[in-house]
């Protein structure tokens, strides 16, 4: 008899029998998805943290088409105090100049960073994760960002902690406070900053940061900021910078300054 009829009648005598047998078997095999493919759950949670992240770096407020400014500056370092002169060019280029030089090193990266902060940059969304699944921290979601040993967490349109940590350093900024500009974009306005030995854990310092800003013509440009730094061996170090009299710069008194 050929092969193919006798499979055929052979599958007919099996019947509903053989039926039944094949689905006792289907019913207590194990599915296992592919490796390659996510569920479609993470899916899910990867586009959420994912739009999260990319609506506070566009909530972040930025001067656009900025054309640079001057202030006169007053530095206070552990009552040792200089008053003098800030220039910021269009290029968020910065040059301080005070009359005792010796308190530029502690003032002039602050100035640096607040300001260089604000430079406008397009914001292409970036790959996020959800850390964990806890919904309910009081700063807000975990988020890790895909390839890059940095977290945040993010609470509506606030970025309010940044966690670096790799084998030279650790550190965690906590946004206790922020201020909304007219088009409700966000500034920090209390800050703290710890910082931890990347082997144990342990607490080096700890330096708590306050900032005011004050609007002129379409930007908030900076005008106070207080910070108060603890170390661990007692240290404790007490700064502070006010600008006043800000000028915006045109091209004209850009090229005076330079």
């Amino acid at each position: 008899m050929p092969f193919r009829q006798r499979i055929t009648r052979e599958l007919k005598q099996w019947g509903l029998a053989g039926l039944i047998v094949l689905l006792a078997l289907s019913a207590t095999m194990e599915w296992t998805p592919a490796r390659e493919q996510e569920s479609t759950d993470s899916q899910q949670e990867k586009a959420a943290a994912t739009k999260m992240y990319q609506k506070v770096r566009e909530a972040r407020a930025t001067w656009r088409d900025f054309p640079g400014f001057t202030a006169d500056v007053t530095v206070c370092y552990n009552g040792k105090c200089t008053t003098g002169k800030l220039v910021a060019d269009n290029q968020f280029k910065i040059k301080l100049t005070l009359q005792d030089e010796s308190l530029s090193e502690w003032s002039l990266p602050k100035l640096q960073s607040v300001i260089g902060h604000r430079k406008y940059r397009q914001q292409k969304p970036i790959p996020a994760t959800f850390a964990d699944q806890e919904v309910d921290h009081p700063l807000g979601r975990l988020v890790n960002i895909d390839g890059k040993n940095v977290s945040f967490r993010l609470q509506g349109d606030v970025m309010t902690e940044v966690h670096r940590r790799s084998d030279k350093s650790w550190f965690t900024i906590s946004t206790l406070d922020v201020l909304r500009t007219k088009e409700n974009e966000t500034l920090p306005q209390v800050t703290s900053v710890t910082y931890r030995n990347p082997q144990t854990g342990e607490i080096l310092s700890n330096r708590s940061n306050t900032f005011a800003f004050t609007r002129v013509g379409k930007f908030d440009l900076p005008t106070t900021m207080l910070t108060v730094e603890c170390g661990e061996k007692f240290e404790r170090n007490v700064g502070s910078i006010k600008l006043t009299n800000h000028r915006l710069l045109t091209d004209s008194a850009l090229s005076q300054t330079n």
